[in-house]
C-alpha cells in the first residue's frame, strides 16, 4: 500500500499532468483574487439590488448558453483529427448562432405581450428603456459564453492551458473594471451586466486560436457531410447530457427557492454569501482540474491510474480547502460582514460535506462522457433532483440548519455515488 502511494506521488511530481493543472488552476485562482479585491470597491457603485439583478441575468445566461451548443463542445476533444474536432465547433458555432437569434427575436415579439408589460411594471427598479435592453442582452450574454465554451474545450484538446489560463485572468481584469467605468453611466443599473459580456468577449479572442487553420483544411464540399456525420456519431451528447446540464442547474438553485419558500429572503442571503465563500470559489477549481482530466483521459494508456491518481489529489486538496472553515470561530465573520452576517461561518461549516464530496467526484465525472455512456449521468441527475424534491417536501418543518445538514449530506452522498459510477464505467469500457 505504502509503495501504491508513493509510485503515485512520484508520477504526480514529475507528470505533466500535474503541471498542465498547475498552470490551469494558477490562472483561475489570480482571476478570482482580481474581484475579490475588487470587491470593497464594487459594492460602493453598485446596490444590493443591482447585484440581484446580474444575478438573476447571469442565471438565465448560464442556462441557455448549456443548451443552445446541446453540449456538442463536449465532443471536442474526442476525435482523433483536429479537423474533426474544429468543424465539432463549428457545428456548436451554427446551432449557438441560430437559437440565439431565434431567442433575440422571441425577446422583440414578446415584450409588447401582456405578460412582459406586467413583468415591466413590476420591475419597477429598472427604467423601462434599459428593461427592454437587459432583456436584448440576454441572447447576447448567452452566444458570448456558449462561444467561450466552445473555444474553450478545442484550447482544452490542444492543450493550450495558458491561453486558457489568460483567458481566466482577462475576463476578470477587464468586466471588473469596465462595469465602474458603466456605473458612471445612464446604464448604471446594468453595468455589472455590461462589464461581464465586455470581459467575455475579450477571453474568446485570447481563445481563438488554430480553429480557422484547422476549418480551412476541411473542403467546403464536405463540411455539410462530415459535419452531419459526426453530430450524429456524438449524438448522446445531445439526448443526454443536454437535459443532464438542465437538471444539474436546477438542482443546485433548488434550495434557493426553497429557502426563499420557508425561511424567508434573509436566509437566502446569508446561504448565497456562504455559497460565494466557499462554493463558488471550488467549483471553479474543480472545473478547471476536470477539464484537464477530461483531456488526459483521451490520451493515457493507463485510464484507470489516472482515475485513481485524479481521485487521491482531489481529496488531498479539498481536505486542505475545506478543513480551515471548522477552525475559524463564528466572530471572525461577524468582525469581517457585520452582525446580520453571524450565521455565515455556520452555514459554510454545514456545507463542507457536500462541497467536499462534489469538489472530488466532479472531476472524474467526464470518465462517462469519455466512454459514450452518457445516459448514466442522465439517469443519476434525474434521481438526484426528484430525491431534492422529496428531500425538502419532507423536512420543511425543521430548522434552517437541520436542512441544511440534510441537504449536504444527501449530496455528498450522491457525488460519491456518481463516482463510483464512473470508475465502474470506465473499468468495464477499458476491460472492452
Amino acid at each position: 500500500m505504502i509503495k501504491f502511494f508513493n509510485n503515485i506521488y512520484a508520477e504526480l511530481i514529475n507528470s505533466q499532468y500535474l503541471r498542465n493543472l498547475f498552470l490551469l488552476t494558477s490562472g483561475v485562482g489570480m482571476s478570482q483574487l482580481i474581484p475579490l479585491l475588487l470587491l470593497p470597491l464594487l459594492t460602493r457603485f453598485f446596490s444590493p439590488v443591482d447585484f440581484g439583478i446580474f444575478a438573476l441575468f447571469m442565471a438565465i445566461v448560464q442556462l441557455l448558453a448549456t443548451t443552445m451548443t446541446f453540449r456538442l463542445e463536449m465532443t471536442v476533444v474526442l476525435p482523433k483529427k483536429d479537423t474533426d474536432a474544429a468543424l465539432l465547433c463549428f457545428m456548436s458555432f451554427v446551432t449557438l448562432c441560430v437559437l440565439s437569434i431565434t431567442v433575440l427575436g422571441l425577446v422583440f415579439i414578446l415584450y409588447s405581450t401582456e405578460l412582459l408589460v406586467s413583468l415591466r411594471q413590476e420591475v419597477i427598479i429598472v427604467p423601462e428603456n434599459i428593461f427592454l435592453l437587459v432583456l436584448c442582452l440576454i441572447p447576447m450574454g448567452s452566444f458570448c459564453l456558449g462561444c467561450y465554451n466552445i473555444l474553450y474545450s478545442w484550447n482544452n484538446r490542444l492543450e493550450l492551458y495558458q491561453n486558457m489560463s489568460y483567458s481566466h485572468i482577462a475576463h476578470s481584469f477587464f468586466s471588473t473594471p469596465a462595469a465602474i467605468l458603466f456605473s458612471f453611466s445612464p446604464l448604471q443599473p446594468i453595468g455589472l451586466i455590461v462589464g461581464q459580456i465586455i470581459g467575455r468577449c475579450i477571453a474568446c479572442f485570447l481563445l481563438f486560436s488554430h480553429l480557422l487553420q484547422n476549418l480551412k483544411l476541411i473542403p467546403k464540399e464536405n463540411i455539410r457531410y462530415r459535419g452531419i456525420s459526426l453530430v450524429t456519431k456524438y449524438k448522446k451528447f445531445i439526448i443526454f447530457e443536454t437535459p443532464h446540464a438542465i437538471l444539474n442547474f436546477m438542482s443546485q438553485k433548488f434550495i434557493i427557492g426553497v429557502f426563499s419558500l420557508f425561511f424567508g429572503f434573509f436566509t437566502v442571503g446569508v446561504f448565497e454569501l456562504a455559497d460565494k465563500i466557499i462554493g463558488k470559489p471550488l467549483g471553479i477549481i474543480s472545473n478547471s482540474f476536470k477539464t484537464v482530466f477530461y483531456k488526459r483521459l483521451t490520451t493515457a494508456k493507463d485510464k484507470l491510474m489516472v482515475f485513481k491518481k485524479s481521485i487521491l489529489l482531489m481529496t488531498i486538496i479539498s481536505f486542505i480547502l475545506t478543513t480551515p472553515f471548522y477552525l475559524i470561530p463564528d466572530h471572525f465573520f461577524i468582525f469581517l460582514l457585520g452582525d446580520e452576517w453571524s450565521d455565515t461561518g455556520k452555514y459554510i461549516q454545514l456545507l463542507c460535506p457536500l462541497l467536499f464530496s462534489r469538489f472530488i467526484f466532479n472531476v472524474v465525472m467526464p470518465s462517462i462522457s469519455y466512454t459514450l455512456q452518457n445516459h448514466y449521468l442522465l439517469i443519476w441527475q434525474i434521481i438526484y433532483f426528484m430525491s431534492l424534491i422529496l428531500l425538502f417536501w419532507f423536512v420543511h418543518e425543521l430548522t434552517v440548519e437541520h436542512v441544511l445538514l440534510l441537504y449536504a449530506i444527501f449530496g455528498a452522498c450522491m457525488y460519491a455515488a456518481l463516482g463510483l459510477v464512473s470508475f465502474l464505467v470506465l473499468k468495464n469500457h477499458v476491460k472492452n
